[in-house]
């Protein structure tokens, strides 16, 4: 789990995702099920490799309960207010580019983490 500021940035990032995975079930028409299915995957899906990768267990929506309820209101507002931003052709791309510059910074903060934790531990 984050710090305050951190936990703003992941949820707003986990918004951003999940509303980018949305529009792009709505443009190739899938049903509710499958929307809310891509936006998880799209929301959690790169958090979730990159605690892997640095070997963060359990990842960090397996942590936070807060994730799933975030996803989950994201994803049917969108479904349901979507339409609003159909006439906004960049709408997918604007949520794409905020959601991978709010999860950058979650990165470079755990990647800082990892590192002074490493010096640490070799002094």
């Amino acid at each position: 789990m984050y710090s305050g500021f951190l936990n703003i940035v992941d949820i707003l990032g986990t918004v951003a995702f999940a509303v980018s995975g949305v529009f792009s079930a709505m443009e190739k028409k899938l049903d509710i099920f499958g929307a809310l299915i891509i936006a998880f995957v799209t929301a959690i899906g790169g958090g979730t490799i990159r605690d892997i990768l640095v070997g963060n267990f359990p990842v960090n929506w397996l942590q936070n309960d807060v994730t799933i309820l975030v996803i989950f209101v994201s994803a049917i507002a969108t479904m349901l207010f979507g339409s609003y931003f159909k006439h906004l052709n960049t709408a997918l791309f604007l949520f794409d580019a905020l959601g991978l510059g709010l999860f950058t910074i979650i990165g470079m903060e755990i990647g800082l983490k990892k590192i002074s934790a490493k010096e640490f531990v070799s002094l």
